[in-house]
């Protein structure tokens, strides 16, 4: 595989975390409107689907720096 190959990889998968970060985003968005859930729940011993999300969000928030790192070619420290 070419660097331009796995770049392009890297880009597009990137573009795929973007979206999905935006969406857990917006269904925290809904579930603070539709039941009054905070930044609070979220933080400080989160369940149930609060839970789900705050580690699906860490995990791909790692992955999405250690895309940029590839990326640009530095070492994540």
């Amino acid at each position: 595989m070419t660097d331009a190959t796995n770049e392009k990889e890297l880009l597009e998968e990137r573009k795929q975390i973007i979206a999905r970060l935006l969406d857990i985003q917006k269904r925290f968005m809904d579930l603070e409107r539709e039941k009054g859930v905070t930044e609070k729940d979220l933080h400080q011993n989160p369940k149930g689907v609060l839970k789900e999300y705050k580690e699906e969000h860490e995990k791909l928030a790692n992955r999405l720096v250690d895309i940029a790192h590839k990326i640009k070619g530095s070492i994540r420290t």
